[in-house]
């Protein structure tokens, strides 16, 4: 369940992301402040994911949404909340189950308001699948 979070910045809002059972979405507005908003989670220690799977490698990571967002990413946010998530591997060809560490992690998803609308014309609902959100 979605909304936009009162803190009135990136650092609270990652503040407050952290130990969080949703998975966060910061919402850019155009090139410069995508690029501001990764420098700032890096400065924070959150570690950019290139793929599902590595989101569970840090405790805390973000993974840059595109437009081009496959159904893993939408299918990793709907069962992130529910303690169990079922990522399939390519390389292996063999499913796993990951269980989130809540207490001591936090996940966020980046992406510019662009690739949100084209996503949600897509079909996947990110606004109402994750859980805070931040927009500057």
């Amino acid at each position: 369940m979605s909304h936009t979070s009162n803190p009135k910045s990136i650092e609270e809002f990652l503040f407050v992301i952290q130990g969080g059972k949703e998975v966060g979405l910061v919402i850019a507005k155009d090139d410069e402040e995508f690029a501001s908003f990764a420098k700032v989670m890096e400065g924070f220690d959150f570690k950019r994911s290139e793929n599902i799977a590595g989101l569970f490698k840090s405790p805390k990571t973000y993974f840059v949404i595109t437009g081009d967002v496959d159904k893993d990413v939408y299918d990793f946010i709907v069962q992130y909340p529910t303690g169990q998530v079922e990522i399939f591997d390519k390389k292996l060809m063999r499913s796993q189950t990951l269980s989130p560490d809540y207490k001591n992690s936090a996940i966020v998803l980046l992406v510019d308001k662009d690739n949100l609308n084209k996503i949600q014309e897509k079909g996947f609902d990110l606004l109402s699948s994750t859980g805070p959100a931040f927009q500057a």
